[in-house]
């Protein structure tokens, strides 16, 4: 029955692979959200044919997404992710970008956008900073911080990214004046994952130290700057 399961996932996939495909063949003006629709029908590793005929993975469907709005936020942001660290790709106007300047063009394309600012964080080293479009200089968390402030609806992942920077009784000031330290921001995640789930905030303590265990995955996530965990 499991090996049924997965051969059934596997064509159910491959048939919105095709008719993704078959969707941008009959478009007559290639529109960037089909490109990154089609992305997440691939497993890693896979591509997919076009009726042009080429064989695209996620990366050259982020690149092509990108072809056709170069201003598309998430195609950036996405590439990025989808980039091993020191890895540059091409884009239609002849600029190789590594992740660094891919985030950074996600968040000119959209400075709103929570997660680039979570993704430029997490690849940058401690210590390191980077200048956005604006000529805005921002370290890790300070990078954290403004992805929180971005996106008052989607802070979880942000929140554990910024709590892990946190040295032992350090503290940062948040937007409606707290100034919280690491264990505090934990707290504040479980309590935005509650509301963005659609259940009730306003979790008592007790129950947050209960849960505090189901954050470690994501914690060791973030420690290992593992930003293709957590592509948009």
């Amino acid at each position: 029955p499991a090996a049924d399961a997965a051969r059934a996932t596997k064509l159910k996939h491959a048939t919105q692979r095709t008719q993704h495909a078959r969707a941008l063949s009959l478009s007559s003006r290639m529109d960037a959200n089909a490109y990154m629709a089609l992305t997440t029908k691939l497993q890693a590793g896979e591509t997919t044919r076009l009726a042009d005929g080429r064989e695209l993975n996620k990366k050259q469907l982020f690149v092509e997404a990108l072809r056709c709005n170069p201003g598309e936020s998430y195609a950036s942001c996405n590439l990025g992710a989808e980039l091993a660290p020191g890895e540059k790709v091409q884009l239609e106007d002849g600029r190789k970008l590594d992740q660094k300047q891919l985030f950074a063009e996600a968040i000119r394309g959209d400075p709103e956008n929570s997660y680039a600012y979570l993704h430029l964080g997490l690849v940058l080293a401690p210590g390191e900073t980077a200048r956005l479009h604006d000529g805005c200089v921002m370290d890790k968390q300070q990078l954290f911080i403004h992805g929180i402030h971005a996106d008052a609806v989607k802070k979880t992942l942000g929140v554990v990214a910024l709590a892990i920077t946190l040295a032992p009784k350090e503290t940062v000031p948040l937007a409606d004046g707290r100034w919280l330290d690491s264990r505090q921001l934990l707290y504040d995640a479980l309590e935005y994952r509650d509301t963005d789930a659609g259940t009730d905030a306003g979790i008592d303590h007790a129950a947050a130290i209960e849960r505090l265990g189901e954050q470690q995955a994501v914690v060791q996530a973030f420690a290992n700057n593992d930003v293709k965990a957590f592509a948009v």
